[in-house]
C-alpha cells in the first residue's frame, strides 16, 4: 500500500510541477502565428493532464475504498480503485478534447459523463 500511494503520489506531484512550468514558460503555446496547431505542445498538455487527474481520482477512489470497504484486502482495493479511476479520468479527457474542439460544451460533456457512469452502477 506504501509503494502504491508514495507511486502515486509522487506521479501526481511530478506532473502537476512540469506543467506549472510549461505553463509559465513563454514559448509553450497551442497555436502558432498563423493560428494553427502544434500538436507537440497539445499533446504534452493532455498527457500531463491526464496523467494528473489519473493519479487524483485514484487516490480519491482508493480513499473511498478504504472508507467504505474496510475488511476487504488491500490488493483488491487497489485494483478496484485503478479502474475506476482510469475510467473517470478517461471520460473527463474525452469532455475536455470535445470542449477543447469545439465540439460539445464541456457542461455537456461531463452531464453525459455522469449519466454514463450512473448507468454502469444500475446495469
Amino acid at each position: 500500500m506504501i509503494k502504491f500511494l508514495t507511486t502515486t503520489i509522487a506521479v501526481l506531484i511530478g506532473a502537476v510541477g512540469f506543467l506549472y512550468y510549461l505553463i509559465q514558460n513563454t514559448n509553450f503555446l497551442p497555436f502558432d502565428i498563423n493560428g494553427n496547431y502544434i500538436i507537440t505542445n497539445l499533446l504534452v498538455l493532455f498527457f500531463l493532464l491526464f496523467l494528473m487527474v489519473v493519479c487524483f481520482s485514484i487516490l480519491i477512489a482508493f480513499a473511498i475504498r478504504l472508507i467504505f470497504f474496510k475488511y476487504v484486502d488491500m490488493q483488491v482495493n487497489i485494483k478496484i480503485a485503478v479502474r475506476y479511476g482510469l475510467l473517470i479520468s478517461i471520460g473527463i479527457l474525452v469532455a475536455y478534447l470535445l470542449h477543447f474542439f469545439h465540439i460539445l460544451n464541456f457542461v455537456w460533456g461531463f452531464a453525459i459523463l455522469i449519466v454514463v457512469i450512473l448507468s454502469l452502477f444500475v446495469i
